[in-house]
């Protein structure tokens, strides 16, 4: 049986395409974060650092809420350590921040949480493949921009999208219909010819169903088959290697 090909595939990134392993909790990354902010007259320590920050991300994440009306938000970090910055200075202090800063700290917060990244087997070949077949191929991630954007290049993925949607430039994220629906009308993309391919059943298989699509698992979690049986969100394929969605005829 030739596996089907659709016209258009929107893509899920971390857990999909590529393996990434992150560690945010590690105390030795918030105590150089906040030497950063130190340098630059910032009052913090590692762990009032990290306090403060989720404090940040929390509020942010009410107020998007109330904002939108919407139930999956997605914060801006670059806007979080910004304005953390602004909180850690004394009140007599003349502000000092250096320009792009949010970014700055963005990237550096990524690359000391990062333990390892890299692209899944096949993943290239496969997407070589489908746009060979003249297939669309599109990227919709949650993710934040600040640094995924630097990611995507270091993996070399981006010349095979025809279109990039990260959540943190949305404000919103999966499975809030919503953002998937943007790439659609975006795109004017038939739903009857569009897949959506994540690692997810939460929020990847559940935004495909949310707005109508189809939706395939690539189980790299992975789940167990009876959490899978168990799961009220049914995927119309599952999948334990990308190299699945290969067409048999180039």
């Amino acid at each position: 049986m030739m596996n089907k090909v659709y016209k258009n595939y929107i893509f899920d990134f971390y857990g999909t395409l590529v393996d990434i392993l992150t560690d945010e909790k590690d105390p030795a990354l918030w105590d150089k974060l906040a030497q950063l902010y130190q340098a630059y007259g910032a009052d913090y320590k590692g762990e009032g650092l990290r306090k403060s920050y989720a404090k940040r991300v929390a509020l942010a994440r009410k107020e998007l809420i109330e904002l939108k009306g919407v139930a999956y938000p997605e914060v801006d970090l670059v806007h979080i350590f910004n304005q953390l910055y602004v909180d850690g200075l004394p009140q007599s202090s003349c502000l000092y921040q250096p320009e792009d800063w949010g970014q700055l700290i963005a990237m550096v917060f990524r690359v000391l949480s990062r333990k390892h990244l890299l692209v899944y087997p096949h993943t290239k070949e496969v997407l070589t493949s489908l746009k060979e077949q003249r297939c669309h191929l599109y990227l919709l991630s949650n993710a934040q921009a600040a640094f995924t954007n630097a990611e995507i290049d270091l993996m070399a993925l981006r010349p095979y999208f025809d279109a990039i949607y990260l959540s943190s430039d949305a404000g919103i994220c999966k499975p809030q219909p919503e953002f998937l629906k943007q790439v659609l009308d975006d795109h004017g993309l038939k739903p009857a010819e569009t897949v959506m391919v994540g690692n997810d059943l939460t929020t990847d298989i559940a935004v495909a169903e949310a707005v109508g699509i189809d939706g395939i698992l690539l189980n790299t979690f992975p789940y167990s088959r009876q959490e899978l049986e168990k799961s009220p969100l049914k995927p119309d394929r599952v999948i334990t290697d990308i190299e699945a969605l290969k067409p048999e005829f180039t």
